[in-house]
């Protein structure tokens, strides 16, 4: 301003003085203004200075030119009494914007605060219940496993150590058979050693000691149903059955036992093939009563259902309750899930009017100024309470070129 006075002819200065006084103190009232800001002597202190009072100042000034410059307009204006009283009302949604500011940079921070607070119980009460249930996870299992044991329902228990025990049985013979069938696969077919001999003489017992407890449980249904036919040949097919597993496995197995007996007194224990024979009977006769009556006469039934393909009846309501107890966790879960999700939702919708709110209210009561300033009316109803208040800029377009008055526009909205 004062370049421009001393670059005037003397004789016009006083004039160009008299024109200029209704804006020629603000630069230096500006000047003051940058001064204060940029002051960086305390890098915390400069950064708080730009954060709280940057948009504030810079609205102070643009409010001060468009106050001052609207003065040169008031001769030429229609209308005058209304327009003062817009320039005050901007002045004072000015104040209110720049109090809402301020106002609004505290309250994201206590919603930040508050968002990162909850984040945290979330995340623990998640760690917290993750940790219970990790440590809480094996008597759950066994109490479940102990009630659905308890309830009527398949023995699965039953048909699990019986298949455990003909697997192992299989494994016993398959160990003590393997250097006779391999001597008689070497004769039969000749070369050296069959490497998957004794995988297909695994499964051949097995099947083999599955087979004998289906036949004992159909000798054992045939004589509680006192069908004297089918007990005579079932007994028949059982003494078979016996005579099979005593000459074939458990003679092997005897075998392979008497010479331990026999080192172990001295040379005096011998056993003849009517010894070994007679003990080989009994320890069939033992091992298949003692497996009968612990779990396979509960568990054969079950294997056999399930190979005819006839179907294992179970009892109604027999797995129902752990069934709804897992569905009910589920179920609790997801409605936890989807409770956090809302309340992230929610909670990061007003973190997001807090952050942006506090500095659109300068900014639309700076836009304020310059509308009354060149088009004599309001572009922006203050304060702005929600997103929402704020238009598509197609809108502003109509309402900057409508000639009613556009806070009207936006209050309606």
């Amino acid at each position: 301003m004062k370049n421009i006075e001393s670059a005037l002819p003397p004789e016009w200065r006083l004039l160009f003085q008299i024109l200029t006084l209704p804006i020629a103190w603000i630069p230096s009232v500006q000047g003051a203004i940058q001064g204060f800001l940029w002051d960086f002597s305390s890098p915390l202190g400069g950064t708080l200075k730009l954060t709280l009072f940057l948009l504030p100042a810079f609205h102070l000034i643009v409010g001060m030119w468009c106050t001052m410059l609207a003065v040169y307009t008031l001769p030429f204006r229609g209308g005058r009494h209304e327009f003062i009283v817009a320039m005050v009302t901007t002045w004072w949604d000015s104040g209110r914007a720049i109090a809402l500011f301020w106002a609004g940079l505290f309250r994201a921070l206590f919603l930040s605060v508050g968002w990162a607070w909850g984040l945290i119980r979330i995340l623990a009460a998640g760690l917290y219940l993750a940790f219970v249930e990790l440590v809480t996870l094996p008597f759950a299992l066994i109490k479940r496993a102990t009630q659905s044991t308890l309830r009527p329902g398949v023995p699965w228990i039953a048909v699990t150590l019986t298949l455990l025990w003909s697997l192992l049985e299989a494994g016993i013979f398959s160990y003590t058979l393997y250097p006779v069938v391999s001597e008689i696969a070497s004769d039969l077919m000749g070369g050296g050693p069959h490497p998957f001999l004794q995988p297909v003489l695994f499964v051949v017992l097995s099947l083999l000691i599955a087979g004998s407890f289906a036949c004992l449980y159909v000798m054992v249904e045939a004589i509680q149903q006192r069908r004297w036919k089918d007990i005579v040949q079932m007994v028949l097919v059982e003494l078979f059955v016996m005579f099979v597993e005593v000459v074939f496995l458990y003679r092997e197995l005897v075998d392979a036992i008497t010479p331990v007996l026999a080192q172990q007194s001295g040379g005096r224990f011998h056993l003849g093939v009517a010894g070994v024979l007679l003990i080989s009977t009994v320890a069939w006769i033992g091992v298949r009563g003692m497996t009968w009556f612990l779990f396979a006469r509960y568990g054969t039934p079950t294997l056999l259902a399930i190979i005819s393909a006839t179907g294992v009846k179970e009892p109604s309501g027999g797995a129902r309750p752990s069934q709804e107890a897992v569905s009910s966790w589920t179920k609790e879960m997801i409605s936890q899930v989807k409770a956090d999700i809302g309340w992230f939702q929610t909670t990061g919708t007003q973190l997001l009017e807090a952050y942006i709110l506090p500095p659109l209210q300068i900014v639309a009561g700076t836009i304020n100024f310059f509308m009354l300033l060149i088009a004599g009316r309001h572009l922006f109803q203050l304060p702005l309470k929600s997103l929402d208040a704020l238009m598509e800029t197609g809108e502003l377009l109509k309402l900057a070129r409508a000639g009613g008055h556009a806070s009207s526009g936006a209050k309606g909205r």
